[in-house]
């Protein structure tokens, strides 16, 4: 039997616009090619969860505006919990503003592919701004391509991904004032940054703030959170679907809010102390140029052979980084290296020295 016609599906999403799927790979390579960072948390922590679990009344639909939740992380945060939107991730987040925005996003390029796909998958035209040569912003184009366009969204990663530059506030301030739209600061990996934009929201009504756990080492709790002004989030809201935090997810997010946040921000800061070593480390290897980054990731351009040969060079000696070449023309030869512990970033620092050596 043949298969049917899918001609009653939208013919652009034959094309994947999803970012490359990672392999998955089982064997004993030490994996510098993803960002998810190890948090173990404590079995007190873990019995606790549990127990928070067999308490829940599943016959029952969870709290719609997830109060406790924004309290926990307004509590934290410093933030008012009126002022905070809950998604399933801050993937849900994203597709939630792009279905409200009534015009065209301004998006830099290179960074985060999901939101070329979400932009694609909800309609939204897109404008972009390249990045220089040497993978930083300029923000005179960039306010340029503002006044030009007139974006309903402009969309900035702090820091971004995959370059791994912070956002300065002088820049900030100019682009949310010159913006007659939103601005949007997707905050990732901001627990790994010089500091969080959290507190500009006061001072720019269309400025907001996306966060998200999963760079803290909780990439499996899907739980991600806007921060904006009232009037934004009344308007979000009606675009959010309803109960898309399920009762599970409130709780377990509630918990670790209260009780492993501490913990995983202060495991953060020893992250982007070992990355500051690990920028002098490749620096100071010949034939390596290292981009300056603030994220829990470096990414660096072998000057003197192809990226392809550095990284079949570290495989065949166990270790896994990025090629993110194929993703943009500006990350030509470019690869990304997560900051793993000193014994792993001390194993790939020896492996590459040996292979930009060339053959003794």
């Amino acid at each position: 039997m043949s298969a049917p016609a899918l001609t009653w599906l939208r013919t652009d999403l034959k094309d994947d616009g999803r970012p490359r799927p990672l392999p998955e790979d089982r064997s004993s390579l030490l994996r510098l090619d993803r960002l998810e960072p190890a948090a173990t948390l404590s079995p007190r922590l873990l019995r606790k969860m549990g127990s928070t679990f067999s308490s829940l009344a599943l016959s029952r639909y969870p709290d719609t505006g997830s109060t406790d939740l924004k309290k926990s992380i307004g509590r934290y945060f410093h933030v008012d919990p009126d002022h905070i939107l809950l998604g399933k991730g801050s993937d849900e987040l994203l597709e939630v503003l792009f279905l409200a925005i009534s015009g065209p996003l301004l998006l830099v390029e290179p960074s985060f592919p999901m939101y070329q796909n979400l932009a694609r998958l909800t309609g939204r035209p897109v404008h972009t701004v390249s990045l220089e040569d040497d993978l930083s912003l300029d923000t005179g184009k960039l306010l340029d391509a503002i006044r030009q366009h007139a974006p309903a969204l402009v969309v900035l990663s702090h820091p971004n991904n995959p370059t791994g530059e912070g956002l300065r506030p002088e820049e900030i301030e100019r682009i949310a004032t010159a913006s007659p739209g939103g601005l949007l600061i997707d905050e990732a990996y901001a627990p790994y940054a010089r500091r969080t934009y959290l507190d500009l929201l006061g001072k720019f009504p269309n400025l907001m703030v996306l966060r998200s756990l999963s760079k803290l080492g909780l990439a499996a709790i899907r739980l991600g959170w806007l921060a904006a002004s009232k009037e934004i989030l009344v308007r979000l809201d009606k675009a959010r679907l309803p109960y898309n935090v399920d009762g599970l997810l409130q709780a377990a997010g509630g918990l670790l809010c209260r009780e492993a946040l501490p913990t995983l921000e202060a495991r953060a800061r020893q992250t982007a102390a070992r990355r500051e070593h690990l920028f002098a480390a490749l620096s100071g290897i010949p034939g390596i140029h290292p981009f300056p980054s603030q994220a829990n990731f470096i990414l660096f351009r072998p000057l003197s052979m192809p990226a392809s040969r550095v990284d079949a060079g570290l495989r065949s000696r166990g270790i896994a980084v990025r090629d993110i070449s194929p993703d943009h023309p500006l990350l030509r030869d470019c690869l990304r290296v997560t900051v793993g512990e000193r014994h792993e970033l001390r194993r790939f620092l020896e492996a590459l020295s040996s292979i930009m050596k060339g053959p003794v």
